[in-house]
């Protein structure tokens, strides 16, 4: 079997047709480009069964129940090629991204791992504006590589090999301590060329929960002492810091404030739980 020039692993813990606009844009240039989709999934129906019995260039990979910190980490011990890409099953990848993944390797042949652009494909809402400014107000394009409040996310980020350790990748390793590490030691090269945009609504009390979710789990999986890092107004200044020099989304921000606000308490509280009693079923409930 021909060897992929590129993985792309997605997690999802949802039924098919969670992943159907995902994958109706990554196939085609899975096609095009050589790479393959690898999909670990945690409900066990994420796709048809056709993908079982003819799979192509999708691999799939059912694990029952697993977050997608369990999952994300099946798929990258599975994956075959060089460079491997992440993304989210509520992503949507521009038409040329694997090519623009594979061309920013080219580009940068001694990066580890680079850090693309997100774009809000969910803006009916003050809430859903909210959600994805305080996650990924910091990559929306033009990207600035000399931020320091936060560190890129798996929603669009693809590594080198070279990257990952031997031997079974520990669930959360990828998300928790590797994406800290290569931003502390400038490891990753940012290239706003590489975009997929974010397509995620909760409502308001369901983007509540989610935030408070993702702290707890963060904290939860990779423990660290507690410290004012977790207060809640640290938070919100940092998420703050993030916006500065994103002059489109000025107005939209300012509107966002009291929400953002309240998801930074909502994120706050999660990390401080998940310091002192770990996770519990916050891995399990993130998307």
């Amino acid at each position: 079997m021909t060897k992929p020039t590129l993985s792309v692993v997605l997690a999802t813990t949802d039924a098919w047709p969670d992943l159907a606009n995902c994958l109706a844009i990554l196939e085609p240039q899975a096609e095009q480009t050589g790479a393959e989709i690898i999909v670990g999934d945690g409900d066990g129906s994420a796709l048809p069964d056709k993908y079982s019995t003819n799979p192509g260039r999708v691999v799939w990979i059912r694990k029952p129940g697993a977050s997608v910190f369990e999952l994300r980490a099946l798929c990258v011990d599975a994956a075959r090629a060089p460079i491997i890409a992440t993304t989210e099953d509520h992503c949507v990848v521009e038409p040329d991204w694997c090519e623009r993944v594979l061309a920013a390797h080219a580009e940068h042949p001694d990066a580890l791992a680079v850090a693309g652009a997100v774009t809000n494909g969910s803006t009916t809402s003050r809430a859903d504006w909210a959600n994805f400014l305080h996650t990924f107000g910091a990559f929306t394009p033009p990207l600035d590589p000399t931020q320091r409040d936060r560190c890129p996310v798996n929603a669009n980020i693809s590594y080198k090999r070279a990257a990952f350790p031997p031997g079974p990748l520990a669930p959360g390793y990828m998300e928790l301590q590797l994406n800290g590490r290569l931003f502390r030691e400038g490891g990753f090269v940012f290239d706003d060329r590489v975009r997929v945009a974010h397509v995620q609504s909760h409502g308001f009390l369901g983007t509540l929960a989610a935030h408070f979710d993702n702290g707890r789990a963060t904290t939860g999986l990779h423990r660290v002492p507690l410290s004012r890092r977790q207060l809640p107004w640290r938070v919100y200044r940092s998420t703050m810091r993030t916006l500065r020099n994103k002059p489109a989304l000025e107005p939209t921000i300012r509107a966002c404030k009291p929400i953002i606000a309240m998801l930074s308490t909502a994120h706050a509280l999660g990390e401080s739980l998940g310091i002192l009693f770990g996770p519990g079923k916050s891995a399990a409930r993130l998307r």
